[in-house]
């Protein structure tokens, strides 16, 4: 069934067998489109208010479920804030996290609980940024107000905060995946949409990401454009920066495994860009195993990636930072010797005007 309703969402079948269930849920994504339509009018119109936190604040979000790239924007507008001279906090929900509080991920010196407690992109944003402590909790207002008044922070970046519209923000950003910038045309629980892409109207700015060579800018342009003419848009590309064992932050150089025989181990939500990073690199990738987006392994699981890694010929597994965030806290079984490829995005162009953007007055 979950198989057939990602179909759906996905817009990959449309036949007999999945008639029903379109019905079905193009009935609830209309409702849902109009419970979406009439909380963003309240809050267009100021009758529901945000809240205001005593400094400026930047959102980092999306339109459509699944990944576009939001974490890595995010760490790269943290670490250009902090390289212009502003103190910086970073606050996320959390996602899979088990604190149900707001807890301090990172003081900005040294990481401070697990990722099973604050969820794995928390737990890879405050290990790879320095000097940035990171907050989560699932009411973001409370969760910027306590890092307000322990760290007096110049900048809050909030991660995914695009729909959280009961804290106030200076600036809309919404990063769409080059690969599939809009999704598909419906809005939950038919299609990707988490509201309507007329929702870009909210948006300062609109940062594609994961840009190729292969990519047509033109084409994704004039698709943003539709919905809103005057929206500044960034291009930003994912770049590797070196690789790792797991559990180790000591990085190795990139040319190290090239030209080996590899295993991609993915649990995120568009694996096709972490392959072809890969590949970019002259990595010859022997088997893949994709897994849903953040998903947490079990021993037998990894065991079986593992020995088929190995039947394939690989001689290396690589994975993502968040394929090790979930592994399990014991597992240290060597079938296989495993590396880590860390990613950084980068704005391709107009660096100084993303900079206005996030924080006016100075130039990078």
């Amino acid at each position: 069934m979950r198989k057939l309703i990602e179909d759906i969402l996905y817009d990959r079948r449309k036949d007999a067998v999945t008639l029903p269930l379109r019905f079905v849920l193009r009935f609830f994504a209309s409702v849902y489109n109009y419970v979406t339509s009439i909380r963003n009018f309240l809050y267009n119109k100021r009758i529901l208010k945000a809240k205001d936190v005593p400094c400026r604040v930047i959102s980092i979000g999306n339109l459509i479920v699944g990944g576009t790239g939001k974490t890595p924007v995010t760490m790269m507008t943290a670490k250009m804030l902090k390289e212009a001279g502003k103190s910086v906090v970073v606050i996320s929900r959390g996602y899979k996290g088990q604190s149900k509080d707001p807890i301090v991920v990172s003081d900005g010196s040294s990481v401070l609980v697990s990722s099973i407690e604050c969820g794995d992109e928390p737990h890879i944003i405050a290990s790879s940024l320095q000097g940035v402590p990171v907050v989560v909790g699932r009411d973001r207002f409370a969760a910027a107000m306590m890092a307000y008044k322990r760290f007096k922070p110049d900048v809050i970046v909030l991660d995914d905060a695009m729909q959280h519209r009961r804290i106030y923000r200076n600036v809309d950003i919404i990063t769409m995946d080059a690969d599939n910038p809009l999704g598909t045309e419906y809005l939950l629980p038919h299609g990707l949409f988490r509201e309507s892409p007329y929702s870009i109207r909210r948006a300062k700015a609109v940062v594609i990401t994961r840009l190729t060579d292969e990519h047509n800018r033109e084409r994704i342009e004039r698709m943003v454009r539709y919905y809103n003419r005057n929206v500044l848009i960034f291009w930003s590309t994912n770049v590797a920066v070196g690789l790792r064992e797991p559990g180790s932050s000591d990085k190795t150089g990139l040319d190290a495994v090239k030209g080996k025989k590899i295993a991609a181990l993915s649990n995120i939500a568009n694996p096709l860009s972490f392959y072809r990073l890969l590949e970019s690199l002259g990595y010859t990738i022997v088997f893949k195993q994709v897994m849903p987006d953040h998903h947490r392994y079990t021993f037998a699981e990894l065991d079986y990636i593992e020995k088929n890694s190995l039947k394939a010929g690989a001689e290396l597994l690589i994975m993502t930072a968040k394929d090790e965030r979930n592994f399990p806290a014991d597992y240290n079984v060597k079938i296989i010797e495993k590396r880590v490829l860390d990613i950084e995005a980068v704005i391709v162009e107009e660096i100084e005007e993303y900079m206005k953007i996030i924080a006016p007055g100075i130039k990078k």
